[in-house]
């Protein structure tokens, strides 16, 4: 709803109107992780004194970085050309592209706390999702290093958290039954996404605790939001997995169609 073409955010526009919109932490942690993180970490590359354009810091985070984490990178662009006049070959320009990127950091976390309603509710006790950012903060720059930091602290986040007790505790049967559903289905391209995360959650079952990480989570992701979901409240989303992981334990859910369907339509 925040990002993509203006014609997807409009579809959502159209769905959902003033209607209030809730999200978890946890749910809020995975857009921080897939997204945001990636935005701070290619700041802080155009920053460093060897990089001396934009169009540099573009080609080595290419160089750099796997296919999955060029999407967040390649909306950043995006942004850029349409509201802001940066020229990516100009070292003149370089710290008008840092300005530019500061404003949309501030920009895009105010927005989310302006359009999203926080549930509170989060049983797995994510402390990445608790790590503070105040985009408000005089000194953005020593602000959004000491999220990074505590953002990525995994293997104290993951001290912190209680994800194995969700999971081998309060939901092993849910767990159980996703696995065995994914042992009866054909193996095609809607359901290779469930498939790969039951493969996940088999493996947790199979070795416990000690298979359950900040990593395991970003594979597993679409489950624990649904079984962590409000029974009361509609699971909304475009990911194939959830027609899968909702049915089984009564959530309500609705599943909308993806960007490159509603601009091709």
């Amino acid at each position: 709803m925040l990002l993509g073409t203006q014609a997807y955010q409009q579809y959502f526009e159209t769905q959902f109107g003033d209607r209030p919109r809730y999200i978890s932490p946890y749910v809020q942690m995975e857009i921080w992780r897939s997204y945001l993180r990636n935005i701070i970490e290619f700041y802080f590359t155009l920053r460093l004194p060897t990089i001396p354009t934009l169009s540099d810091a573009l080609t080595f985070w290419s160089n750099k970085h796997q296919t999955s984490k060029h999407k967040a990178i390649e909306q950043l662009v995006a942004q850029l050309l349409s509201k802001r006049s940066v020229n990516f070959s100009r070292p003149e320009d370089k710290e008008k592209a840092l300005k530019a990127l500061e404003l949309l950091i501030r920009q895009f976390v105010r927005s989310f706390q302006t359009r999203f309603t926080s549930t509170e509710e989060d049983s797995t006790q994510c402390a990445r999702a608790l790590a503070p950012l105040n985009v408000a903060a005089e000194n953005l720059v020593e602000e959004l290093k000491r999220f990074a930091i505590g953002f990525d602290d995994v293997e104290t986040c993951r001290s912190l958290c209680l994800i194995d007790h969700f999971l081998l505790t309060l939901h092993r049967s849910d767990l159980e039954a996703y696995v065995q559903q994914a042992a009866a289905l054909p193996k095609n391209s809607q359901t290779r996404g469930f498939i790969r995360i039951a493969e996940n959650l088999q493996d947790i079952l199979e070795k416990g605790a000690i298979a359950c990480s900040c990593r395991r989570c970003e594979q597993i992701g679409d489950v624990v939001i649904a079984l962590d979901a409000p029974r009361h409240m509609q699971l909304e989303h475009t990911d194939q997995a959830f027609d899968y992981l909702c049915p089984p334990i009564q959530q309500p859910h609705r599943k909308h169609p993806s960007e490159t369907q509603i601009v091709n339509h």
